[in-house]
């Protein structure tokens, strides 16, 4: 995943993390979770005949599978998933989109043009981006003490 930063972040679109990996909604707990462990990813989006249909997240795995001792290799990632998905346009500004996770109680969202899925921004997205905004913005006063 690429986190765009090349330029004062602003909007969705500038934090987001793309490209989004996804599975089959039919793929199976475990190979679910190993895929999520190999690309060091929180979430995964699920796919159904190649449209976004939910997300599942490190916490749904530990609260739907492994502490009601559920066996990961019977059962399939959308029977766990969350749906419908919780989705921002592109051009949403930052803070709206946290807003929009506060209000949702969740800490992802999936961002979605046309059908298209474009990316996803995580809190930690935010976190990032609004922290980056900082200090841009403290970057010249402090040019100005000299």
């Amino acid at each position: 995943m690429v986190l765009k930063m090349e330029k004062f972040p602003s909007v969705v679109e500038d934090a987001m993390s793309s490209p989004v990996i996804t599975v089959d909604g039919d793929t199976n707990v475990r190979d679910s979770a190993i895929l999520m462990g190999k690309k060091g990813i929180g979430s995964i989006i699920v796919v159904d005949k190649g449209m976004p249909a939910g997300i599942v997240t490190k916490r749904d795995l530990m609260q739907k599978v492994v502490s009601t001792c559920q066996d990961p290799c019977e059962i399939r990632i959308k029977e766990i998933m969350s749906s419908p998905l919780i989705t921002i346009e592109k051009d949403v500004g930052i803070l709206k989109a946290m807003r929009k996770m506060r209000e949702h109680k969740i800490t992802q969202l999936v961002i979605i043009e046309e059908g298209k899925l474009l990316g996803v921004i995580s809190e930690r997205d935010v976190i990032k981006a609004v922290s980056y905004a900082s200090l841009a913005s403290f970057t010249p006063l402090m040019r100005s003490r000299k």
